[in-house]
């Protein structure tokens, strides 16, 4: 009788790493992909926390696609054209909700910040007017975001913290922030006006 070597199956791909994230996300993935806030976006579309030593891009998308699965997409969702749609940008909401019974608890949630494609070349044009850069640009879109986020948006913020429970002033009330990273707005202002206005792109 002789002794068979029995070797452990292969292991396989569960999927592509665009069928785990949106095309958005894996650009910024490729731009930062160490970076702390992007990390917690990934544990939150995967339910997975990336390992430390994955500090590449490729490293990650080795990771998602041997450990995640493929991403559930709403049914009958369309698909718009990126002239019409113009940039979306990620936001990382976050809120501290206080309620009657005196506690409070930390809530945290991301959508896509959309400015449309005449809103963009508007501030385009503003920006090139007004003898700016790119970087104008980039401080003009950011602050779209930072008054307006909470009112175009309506991230479903899921209740991540612990209830805390004290002596505050309590009541209906909260207090949110929101964040996102200034790199991204400049890579897709940059991928938009060179792909639809390459007359501003050069002046910019």
């Amino acid at each position: 009788m002789s002794d068979t070597l029995t070797l452990p199956p292969p292991v396989e791909r569960k999927c592509r790493i665009e069928e785990v994230f949106d095309a958005s996300f894996i650009e910024l993935l490729k731009l930062v992909p160490a970076n702390p806030f992007v990390r917690a976006w990934v544990l939150k579309f995967t339910g997975k926390l990336p390992p430390v030593e994955c500090e590449t891009y490729e490293q990650l998308q080795d990771w998602a696609e041997f450990n995640c699965t493929k991403r559930v997409r709403p049914k009958g969702s369309i698909t718009r054209s990126s002239d019409e749609d113009g940039i979306e940008i990620n936001v990382h909401f976050s809120e501290i909700e206080y309620g009657r019974a005196n506690y409070s608890v930390n809530r945290f949630g991301d959508e896509g910040f959309r400015v449309g494609a005449e809103e963009l070349t508007e501030l385009v044009q503003e920006a090139i007017a007004d003898g700016g850069a790119l970087s104008a640009v980039v401080d003009a879109v950011a602050a779209l975001i930072n008054d307006d986020a909470w009112n175009r948006c309506d991230p479903d913020l899921d209740n991540y913290g612990d209830y805390e429970y004290n002596e505050h002033d309590s009541g209906d009330s909260d207090s949110g922030e929101i964040r996102f990273l200034r790199e991204h707005i400049r890579q897709k202002v940059l991928q938009f006006v060179q792909e639809h206005h390459p007359e501003l792109a050069a002046e910019l």
